[in-house]
Protein backbone atom coordinates (compact mmCIF):
# COMPACT_ATOMS: atom_id res chain seq x y z
CA UNK A 1 0.00 0.00 0.00
CA UNK A 2 1.47 3.65 -1.40
CA UNK A 3 1.42 6.37 0.90
CA UNK A 4 -1.02 7.80 -2.26
CA UNK A 5 -3.42 4.97 -1.75
CA UNK A 6 -3.01 5.04 2.28
CA UNK A 7 -4.01 8.76 2.70
CA UNK A 8 -7.69 7.92 1.54
CA UNK A 9 -7.94 4.46 3.49
CA UNK A 10 -6.97 6.18 6.74
CA UNK A 11 -8.54 9.03 6.41
CA UNK A 12 -12.10 7.21 5.29
CA UNK A 13 -11.85 4.86 8.56
CA UNK A 14 -10.93 7.40 10.53
CA UNK A 15 -14.30 9.87 9.36
CA UNK A 16 -15.94 6.58 9.91
CA UNK A 17 -14.67 5.76 13.25
CA UNK A 18 -15.72 9.68 14.66
CA UNK A 19 -18.83 9.15 13.52
CA UNK A 20 -19.84 6.09 14.97
CA UNK A 21 -17.95 7.58 18.13
CA UNK A 22 -20.87 10.42 18.23
CA UNK A 23 -23.54 8.08 17.49
CA UNK A 24 -22.68 5.82 20.17
CA UNK A 25 -22.65 5.98 23.94
CA UNK A 26 -21.66 9.42 25.45
CA UNK A 27 -18.30 7.87 26.97
CA UNK A 28 -16.91 5.84 23.84
CA UNK A 29 -16.46 9.62 22.17
CA UNK A 30 -13.66 10.07 24.61
CA UNK A 31 -11.99 6.85 23.65
CA UNK A 32 -12.82 6.21 20.29
CA UNK A 33 -12.81 10.30 18.86
CA UNK A 34 -9.17 10.62 19.46
CA UNK A 35 -8.07 7.90 17.80
CA UNK A 36 -10.10 8.66 14.79
CA UNK A 37 -8.36 12.18 14.91
CA UNK A 38 -5.16 10.60 15.61
CA UNK A 39 -5.87 8.49 12.48
CA UNK A 40 -6.96 11.65 10.25
CA UNK A 41 -3.95 13.22 11.14
CA UNK A 42 -1.50 10.27 10.33
CA UNK A 43 -3.44 10.10 7.07
CA UNK A 44 -2.25 13.76 6.47
CA UNK A 45 0.83 13.21 6.98
CA UNK A 46 1.07 9.66 4.65
CA UNK A 47 1.32 11.99 1.68
CA UNK A 48 4.29 13.20 2.67
CA UNK A 49 6.09 10.29 4.02
CA UNK A 50 8.56 10.04 0.90
CA UNK A 51 10.18 12.79 2.26
CA UNK A 52 10.01 12.03 6.29
CA UNK A 53 10.62 9.02 8.41
CA UNK A 54 6.76 8.77 8.99
CA UNK A 55 6.84 4.95 9.13
CA UNK A 56 6.92 4.44 13.05
CA UNK A 57 4.43 7.29 13.71
CA UNK A 58 2.22 5.01 11.34
CA UNK A 59 2.57 2.12 13.42
CA UNK A 60 2.42 4.01 16.89
CA UNK A 61 -0.34 5.42 16.11
CA UNK A 62 -2.36 2.30 14.37
CA UNK A 63 -1.22 0.30 17.70
CA UNK A 64 -2.85 3.05 19.93
CA UNK A 65 -5.75 2.89 17.60
CA UNK A 66 -6.18 -0.92 17.61
CA UNK A 67 -6.35 -0.86 21.62
CA UNK A 68 -8.88 1.99 21.79
CA UNK A 69 -10.55 -0.49 19.15
CA UNK A 70 -9.91 -3.32 21.59
CA UNK A 71 -11.10 -1.23 25.03
CA UNK A 72 -13.94 -0.28 23.14
CA UNK A 73 -15.17 -3.53 22.27
CA UNK A 74 -14.79 -4.67 25.62
CA UNK A 75 -17.56 -2.46 27.45
CA UNK A 76 -19.92 -3.10 24.54
CA UNK A 77 -19.90 -0.86 21.80
CA UNK A 78 -19.04 -3.61 18.83
CA UNK A 79 -19.19 -1.00 15.70
CA UNK A 80 -17.32 1.63 17.20
CA UNK A 81 -14.69 -0.92 18.40
CA UNK A 82 -14.46 -2.93 14.94
CA UNK A 83 -13.82 -0.07 13.35
CA UNK A 84 -11.09 1.80 15.52
CA UNK A 85 -9.06 -1.52 15.70
CA UNK A 86 -9.73 -2.09 12.06
CA UNK A 87 -8.34 1.24 11.47
CA UNK A 88 -5.50 0.77 13.70
CA UNK A 89 -4.58 -2.47 11.86
CA UNK A 90 -4.83 -1.07 8.42
CA UNK A 91 -2.52 1.56 9.76
CA UNK A 92 -0.39 -0.99 11.17
CA UNK A 93 -0.27 -2.39 7.72
CA UNK A 94 0.56 1.01 5.84
CA UNK A 95 2.98 1.62 8.29
CA UNK A 96 5.11 -1.86 7.81
CA UNK A 97 4.70 -1.69 4.08
CA UNK A 98 6.33 1.41 4.09
CA UNK A 99 8.60 0.92 6.21
CA UNK A 100 9.83 -2.10 4.00
CA UNK A 101 10.09 0.62 1.09
CA UNK A 102 12.55 2.39 3.04
CA UNK A 103 17.02 1.87 2.85
CA UNK A 104 15.77 -1.83 1.49
CA UNK A 105 19.64 -1.81 0.17
CA UNK A 106 18.54 -3.50 -2.63
CA UNK A 107 17.10 -6.25 -0.44
CA UNK A 108 13.47 -7.49 0.31
CA UNK A 109 12.31 -9.34 2.80
CA UNK A 110 10.87 -12.66 1.39
CA UNK A 111 7.65 -12.92 2.20
CA UNK A 112 6.67 -8.57 2.41
CA UNK A 113 2.91 -9.19 3.01
CA UNK A 114 3.18 -12.34 5.52
CA UNK A 115 1.53 -11.72 8.96
CA UNK A 116 5.06 -12.35 10.55
CA UNK A 117 7.08 -9.97 8.33
CA UNK A 118 4.73 -7.41 9.11
CA UNK A 119 4.38 -7.95 13.20
CA UNK A 120 8.28 -8.38 12.76
CA UNK A 121 8.48 -5.09 11.16
CA UNK A 122 6.10 -3.35 13.40
CA UNK A 123 8.04 -4.02 16.31
CA UNK A 124 10.76 -2.60 14.86
CA UNK A 125 8.95 0.42 13.82
CA UNK A 126 7.55 0.56 17.23
CA UNK A 127 11.40 0.99 19.08
CA UNK A 128 11.80 3.59 16.36
CA UNK A 129 8.52 5.33 17.52
CA UNK A 130 9.85 5.74 21.28
CA UNK A 131 13.44 7.01 20.50
CA UNK A 132 11.69 9.21 18.28
CA UNK A 133 9.93 10.58 21.50
CA UNK A 134 12.73 10.20 23.60
CA UNK A 135 14.35 12.18 21.23
CA UNK A 136 11.83 15.07 21.55
CA UNK A 137 11.74 14.48 25.64
CA UNK A 138 15.39 14.35 25.99
CA UNK A 139 16.45 16.59 22.99
CA UNK A 140 20.35 16.12 21.61
CA UNK A 141 22.51 19.35 21.69
CA UNK A 142 21.91 21.91 19.25
CA UNK A 143 24.10 21.39 16.06
CA UNK A 144 25.81 24.57 16.19
CA UNK A 145 26.98 24.13 19.77
CA UNK A 146 29.20 21.34 19.06
CA UNK A 147 30.27 22.25 15.12
CA UNK A 148 34.01 23.36 16.18
CA UNK A 149 34.38 21.23 18.50
CA UNK A 150 33.46 18.37 15.89
CA UNK A 151 36.13 20.67 13.68
CA UNK A 152 38.53 20.47 15.85
CA UNK A 153 38.82 17.05 16.10
CA UNK A 154 38.56 16.70 12.90
CA UNK A 155 41.72 18.71 12.29
CA UNK A 156 43.47 17.29 15.13
CA UNK A 157 42.52 13.43 13.21
CA UNK A 158 44.09 14.44 10.23
CA UNK A 159 47.39 15.85 11.88
CA UNK A 160 47.89 12.52 13.57
CA UNK A 161 47.03 10.57 10.07
CA UNK A 162 43.84 8.84 12.14
CA UNK A 163 41.91 10.04 8.45
CA UNK A 164 44.75 7.56 6.65
CA UNK A 165 44.80 5.26 9.36
CA UNK A 166 42.45 4.98 12.10
CA UNK A 167 44.22 2.28 14.39
CA UNK A 168 46.03 5.34 14.91
CA UNK A 169 43.40 6.99 17.64
CA UNK A 170 43.73 3.42 19.82
CA UNK A 171 46.75 3.49 22.06
CA UNK A 172 48.01 0.26 23.67
CA UNK A 173 45.96 -0.14 27.26
CA UNK A 174 48.20 -1.23 29.83
CA UNK A 175 47.78 -4.97 30.75
CA UNK A 176 44.96 -5.58 33.33
CA UNK A 177 46.69 -6.79 36.60
CA UNK A 178 44.43 -5.71 39.04
CA UNK A 179 41.10 -7.42 38.37
CA UNK A 180 38.74 -8.38 40.97
CA UNK A 181 36.52 -11.50 40.50
CA UNK A 182 33.75 -12.12 42.40
CA UNK A 183 30.75 -15.04 42.20
CA UNK A 184 27.25 -13.71 41.95
CA UNK A 185 24.13 -15.74 41.08
CA UNK A 186 22.00 -14.19 38.17
CA UNK A 187 18.50 -15.28 36.76
CA UNK A 188 18.89 -17.82 33.34
CA UNK A 189 22.48 -18.01 34.24
CA UNK A 190 23.42 -19.43 38.03
CA UNK A 191 26.40 -19.10 39.45
CA UNK A 192 28.80 -16.64 37.79
CA UNK A 193 31.98 -15.10 37.62
CA UNK A 194 32.03 -11.23 37.45
CA UNK A 195 34.52 -9.38 36.57
CA UNK A 196 35.74 -5.46 37.40
CA UNK A 197 38.48 -3.15 36.79
CA UNK A 198 39.78 -0.07 36.81
CA UNK A 199 38.75 1.01 33.15
CA UNK A 200 41.73 3.63 33.30
CA UNK A 201 40.71 4.99 29.35
CA UNK A 202 40.97 8.63 29.56
CA UNK A 203 39.66 10.27 26.53
CA UNK A 204 41.67 12.43 23.99
CA UNK A 205 39.42 15.11 22.99
CA UNK A 206 39.77 18.15 25.48
CA UNK A 207 36.34 19.44 24.70
CA UNK A 208 34.16 16.71 26.20
CA UNK A 209 37.26 14.83 28.73
CA UNK A 210 36.50 16.17 32.43
CA UNK A 211 33.10 15.41 31.11
CA UNK A 212 33.33 12.30 30.24
CA UNK A 213 36.14 11.12 33.41
CA UNK A 214 33.14 12.65 35.66
CA UNK A 215 31.11 10.20 34.63
CA UNK A 216 32.03 7.62 38.03
CA UNK A 217 30.26 4.51 37.45
CA UNK A 218 30.91 4.60 33.74
CA UNK A 219 34.72 4.27 35.10
CA UNK A 220 34.52 0.60 36.25
CA UNK A 221 35.12 -1.79 33.86
CA UNK A 222 32.55 -5.19 33.75
CA UNK A 223 32.01 -8.27 32.11
CA UNK A 224 30.50 -11.00 33.35
CA UNK A 225 32.12 -15.22 32.84
CA UNK A 226 30.69 -18.26 32.30
CA UNK A 227 34.19 -20.55 32.80
CA UNK A 228 34.70 -24.08 32.45
CA UNK A 229 36.20 -25.59 35.48
CA UNK A 230 38.50 -27.75 34.54
CA UNK A 231 40.46 -26.52 32.06
CA UNK A 232 40.51 -22.98 30.07
CA UNK A 233 38.22 -23.53 26.84
CA UNK A 234 38.49 -21.21 23.40
CA UNK A 235 36.25 -17.93 24.64
CA UNK A 236 33.90 -16.02 22.98
CA UNK A 237 32.98 -12.63 23.91
CA UNK A 238 29.47 -10.93 23.40
CA UNK A 239 29.08 -7.54 23.15
CA UNK A 240 25.22 -6.24 23.97
CA UNK A 241 23.09 -3.78 21.31
CA UNK A 242 22.18 -0.08 22.38
CA UNK A 243 20.10 -0.33 25.49
CA UNK A 244 21.01 -3.46 26.83
CA UNK A 245 23.34 -4.23 29.21
CA UNK A 246 21.50 -6.65 31.81
CA UNK A 247 23.24 -9.98 32.04
CA UNK A 248 20.31 -12.22 32.18
CA UNK A 249 18.90 -10.40 29.43
CA UNK A 250 21.46 -10.08 27.76
CA UNK A 251 22.30 -14.08 28.52
CA UNK A 252 18.80 -14.86 26.62
CA UNK A 253 19.76 -12.76 23.71
CA UNK A 254 22.98 -14.63 22.83
CA UNK A 255 21.94 -18.03 24.18
CA UNK A 256 24.95 -17.79 27.03
CA UNK A 257 24.11 -20.79 28.50
CA UNK A 258 24.02 -22.77 25.21
CA UNK A 259 27.22 -21.88 24.02
CA UNK A 260 28.67 -22.65 27.16
CA UNK A 261 27.46 -26.30 27.85
CA UNK A 262 26.27 -27.46 24.45
CA UNK A 263 28.93 -25.45 21.82
CA UNK A 264 31.82 -25.83 24.84
CA UNK A 265 33.24 -22.14 25.02
CA UNK A 266 34.19 -20.12 27.88
CA UNK A 267 31.86 -17.00 27.64
CA UNK A 268 32.14 -13.33 28.50
CA UNK A 269 28.98 -11.34 28.35
CA UNK A 270 30.77 -7.67 28.07
CA UNK A 271 29.24 -4.76 29.26
CA UNK A 272 29.88 -1.78 27.42
CA UNK A 273 30.39 2.15 28.48
CA UNK A 274 27.28 3.77 29.94
CA UNK A 275 25.38 1.10 29.68
CA UNK A 276 24.17 -0.96 32.78
CA UNK A 277 25.67 -0.17 36.32
CA UNK A 278 27.73 1.89 34.22
CA UNK A 279 24.91 3.81 33.40
CA UNK A 280 24.43 7.84 34.44
CA UNK A 281 21.66 8.80 32.65
CA UNK A 282 17.72 7.69 32.56
CA UNK A 283 18.36 4.68 30.96
CA UNK A 284 20.70 2.41 30.04
CA UNK A 285 23.18 3.86 26.70
CA UNK A 286 21.79 7.44 27.32
CA UNK A 287 24.78 9.45 26.09
CA UNK A 288 26.73 7.07 23.95
CA UNK A 289 24.87 7.88 20.57
CA UNK A 290 22.26 11.01 21.09
CA UNK A 291 24.68 13.34 23.04
CA UNK A 292 28.04 15.17 22.07
CA UNK A 293 30.06 13.65 18.84
CA UNK A 294 33.09 13.31 20.86
CA UNK A 295 31.35 11.70 23.76
CA UNK A 296 30.37 8.74 21.46
CA UNK A 297 33.71 8.78 19.77
CA UNK A 298 34.83 8.35 23.59
CA UNK A 299 32.31 5.97 24.38
CA UNK A 300 33.94 3.18 20.95
CA UNK A 301 36.90 4.04 22.28
CA UNK A 302 36.76 3.18 25.87
CA UNK A 303 35.33 -0.22 24.81
CA UNK A 304 38.32 -0.95 22.32
CA UNK A 305 40.44 0.11 25.73
CA UNK A 306 38.94 -1.89 27.91
CA UNK A 307 37.92 -5.18 25.10
CA UNK A 308 41.75 -5.05 24.65
CA UNK A 309 42.50 -5.42 28.32
CA UNK A 310 40.26 -8.28 29.04
CA UNK A 311 41.80 -10.30 26.00
CA UNK A 312 44.85 -10.00 27.18
CA UNK A 313 43.78 -10.89 30.43
CA UNK A 314 42.08 -14.07 29.12
CA UNK A 315 45.03 -14.71 27.26
CA UNK A 316 47.05 -14.73 30.33
CA UNK A 317 44.80 -16.71 32.18
CA UNK A 318 45.01 -19.24 29.31
CA UNK A 319 42.41 -18.84 26.90
CA UNK A 320 43.86 -20.84 23.81
CA UNK A 321 41.70 -18.88 21.46
CA UNK A 322 40.14 -15.71 21.86
CA UNK A 323 37.18 -14.36 19.36
CA UNK A 324 34.20 -11.43 19.29
CA UNK A 325 30.35 -11.68 18.47
CA UNK A 326 28.47 -8.74 19.01
CA UNK A 327 24.54 -7.55 18.05
CA UNK A 328 23.47 -4.37 16.39
CA UNK A 329 25.28 -1.60 18.47
CA UNK A 330 27.53 -4.49 19.54
CA UNK A 331 27.98 -5.65 16.11
CA UNK A 332 29.37 -2.29 15.10
CA UNK A 333 31.65 -2.54 18.11
CA UNK A 334 32.87 -6.08 16.96
CA UNK A 335 33.49 -5.03 13.57
CA UNK A 336 35.27 -2.57 15.48
CA UNK A 337 37.25 -4.68 17.42
CA UNK A 338 38.38 -6.62 14.63
CA UNK A 339 39.86 -3.95 12.74
CA UNK A 340 42.33 -3.03 15.85
CA UNK A 341 42.87 -6.21 18.09
CA UNK A 342 45.03 -8.73 16.50
CA UNK A 343 44.90 -12.49 16.50
CA UNK A 344 41.22 -12.53 17.13
CA UNK A 345 39.90 -16.31 16.27
CA UNK A 346 36.45 -15.42 14.85
CA UNK A 347 34.44 -11.69 14.15
CA UNK A 348 30.76 -12.22 13.97
CA UNK A 349 28.82 -8.51 13.60
CA UNK A 350 25.13 -9.76 14.27
CA UNK A 351 22.30 -6.94 12.65
CA UNK A 352 24.96 -4.65 12.63
CA UNK A 353 25.57 -0.85 12.17
CA UNK A 354 28.54 0.14 10.86
CA UNK A 355 27.51 3.87 9.25
CA UNK A 356 26.95 5.87 12.34
CA UNK A 357 25.90 8.93 9.51
CA UNK A 358 23.39 7.07 7.92
CA UNK A 359 21.44 5.92 10.41
CA UNK A 360 22.04 9.48 12.28
CA UNK A 361 20.83 11.49 9.21
CA UNK A 362 18.00 8.79 7.66
CA UNK A 363 15.18 9.77 10.60
CA UNK A 364 15.95 13.15 9.85
CA UNK A 365 13.19 15.36 7.71
CA UNK A 366 14.20 17.76 4.59
CA UNK A 367 13.96 20.41 7.10
CA UNK A 368 16.12 19.11 9.57
CA UNK A 369 18.75 18.04 7.16
CA UNK A 370 19.33 21.57 5.57
CA UNK A 371 19.49 23.48 9.03
CA UNK A 372 22.16 21.11 8.95
CA UNK A 373 23.89 21.79 6.17
CA UNK A 374 23.20 25.67 6.57
CA UNK A 375 25.52 25.60 10.02
CA UNK A 376 27.81 23.43 8.49
CA UNK A 377 27.50 20.03 9.50
CA UNK A 378 28.31 17.47 6.17
CA UNK A 379 28.61 13.66 6.11
CA UNK A 380 31.70 14.19 5.28
CA UNK A 381 32.64 15.72 8.24
CA UNK A 382 30.66 14.55 10.27
CA UNK A 383 32.29 10.77 9.02
CA UNK A 384 35.93 11.91 9.20
CA UNK A 385 34.69 12.80 13.14
CA UNK A 386 33.61 9.35 13.68
CA UNK A 387 36.86 8.00 11.62
CA UNK A 388 38.28 6.36 14.87
CA UNK A 389 35.36 3.92 15.49
CA UNK A 390 33.32 3.30 12.12
CA UNK A 391 34.61 -0.01 11.06
CA UNK A 392 33.97 0.93 7.09
CA UNK A 393 37.13 3.03 7.49
CA UNK A 394 39.44 0.38 9.14
CA UNK A 395 40.98 -3.02 7.84
CA UNK A 396 39.67 -6.18 9.31
CA UNK A 397 42.69 -7.67 11.26
CA UNK A 398 40.63 -11.39 11.47
CA UNK A 399 41.06 -13.77 8.77
CA UNK A 400 38.66 -14.05 6.36
CA UNK A 401 37.61 -17.50 7.38
CA UNK A 402 36.88 -16.05 10.77
CA UNK A 403 34.11 -13.75 9.30
CA UNK A 404 30.81 -14.35 9.92
CA UNK A 405 28.19 -11.32 8.94
CA UNK A 406 24.28 -11.97 10.31
CA UNK A 407 21.49 -9.81 8.84
CA UNK A 408 17.82 -9.25 8.85
CA UNK A 409 15.87 -9.17 5.51
CA UNK A 410 13.32 -7.13 7.60
CA UNK A 411 15.46 -5.00 9.39
CA UNK A 412 14.52 -1.43 9.83
CA UNK A 413 17.05 -0.54 12.64
CA UNK A 414 20.29 -1.46 11.07
CA UNK A 415 18.83 -1.97 7.29
CA UNK A 416 20.46 -4.60 4.97
CA UNK A 417 22.62 -1.57 3.42
CA UNK A 418 24.81 -1.95 6.45
CA UNK A 419 25.66 -5.43 6.23
CA UNK A 420 26.20 -5.23 2.56
CA UNK A 421 28.63 -2.27 3.35
CA UNK A 422 30.57 -4.26 5.31
CA UNK A 423 30.18 -7.39 3.28
CA UNK A 424 31.75 -5.83 0.79
CA UNK A 425 34.56 -3.91 2.96
CA UNK A 426 35.43 -6.97 4.41
CA UNK A 427 36.13 -8.80 1.13
CA UNK A 428 32.99 -10.63 0.69
CA UNK A 429 32.50 -12.95 3.56
CA UNK A 430 30.34 -15.24 4.77
CA UNK A 431 27.17 -14.05 5.49
CA UNK A 432 23.92 -15.40 6.28
CA UNK A 433 20.31 -13.68 5.73
CA UNK A 434 17.39 -14.34 8.29
CA UNK A 435 13.93 -13.11 7.23
CA UNK A 436 12.68 -10.93 9.72
CA UNK A 437 13.47 -7.66 11.56
CA UNK A 438 15.83 -6.31 14.10
CA UNK A 439 13.85 -7.07 17.47
CA UNK A 440 11.89 -10.18 15.54
CA UNK A 441 14.38 -12.74 13.75
CA UNK A 442 12.72 -15.65 11.80
CA UNK A 443 14.15 -18.62 11.37
CA UNK A 444 16.16 -18.01 14.29
CA UNK A 445 17.20 -21.53 14.31
CA UNK A 446 19.07 -21.85 10.93
CA UNK A 447 20.93 -18.90 12.25
CA UNK A 448 21.76 -20.54 15.40
CA UNK A 449 23.31 -23.47 13.55
CA UNK A 450 25.05 -21.11 10.93
CA UNK A 451 26.77 -19.18 13.77
CA UNK A 452 27.21 -22.35 15.84
CA UNK A 453 29.62 -24.03 12.63
CA UNK A 454 31.10 -20.94 12.19
CA UNK A 455 32.19 -21.26 15.72
CA UNK A 456 33.28 -24.77 15.80
CA UNK A 457 35.28 -24.10 12.58
CA UNK A 458 37.25 -20.52 13.40
CA UNK A 459 37.18 -20.45 17.40
CA UNK A 460 36.97 -24.33 18.37
CA UNK A 461 39.41 -25.92 16.03
CA UNK A 462 41.83 -23.22 15.28
CA UNK A 463 42.31 -23.43 19.06
CA UNK A 464 44.08 -27.04 18.86
CA UNK A 465 45.16 -29.50 21.40
CA UNK A 466 44.39 -27.75 25.40
CA UNK A 467 47.02 -25.75 26.62
CA UNK A 468 49.57 -26.10 29.48
CA UNK A 469 47.85 -23.44 32.26
CA UNK A 470 47.14 -23.38 35.93
CA UNK A 471 44.05 -24.61 35.25
CA UNK A 472 45.30 -28.49 34.70
CA UNK A 473 48.19 -30.53 35.85
CA UNK A 474 50.71 -30.83 33.07
CA UNK A 475 50.94 -34.49 32.50
CA UNK A 476 53.52 -37.19 33.28
CA UNK A 477 54.55 -34.98 36.28
CA UNK A 478 56.11 -32.28 34.19
CA UNK A 479 56.24 -28.61 34.61
CA UNK A 480 54.83 -25.72 32.94
CA UNK A 481 57.93 -22.65 32.25
CA UNK A 482 56.90 -19.46 32.89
Amino acid sequence: MTPATAFPVLAGAAAALFLAALVGPGGLTLVAAPAALGLFLLALGARDSVRRPMPPRWVAVGAVAALAGTITLLVGATLAGLLSFGAGVVAILCGTQAALGFDGGGHEASEPLSLATNAAVAVDAGLQAAWQALAIASPSPAPESVLEDVRAAVERHRAAGILDDPTLAHAVPPALEKAHLSRIRLPLLGEVEQLSFESEFEPSDAEIRERYLALAPNRIGQATLLRHPDRPRPTLICVHGFGGGVPSLDARLFATRRLHHDVGLDVVQYLLPLHGHRASGRVSGDGFLNDHPLITNAAFGQAVWELRRITGWLRAQGAPAVGVMGTSLGGYTAALYASVERGLACAIPVIPAVSLVHLLRRDLDAGQRLALEAVGFSDELLSDAFAPHEPLRHRARVAPEGRLIVAGLADRICPPHQADALFEHWGRPSIHWFDGSHLVPLGSGRMRDRIDAKLRESLIDAAGPPPLTRFRSPPNGQTQSA
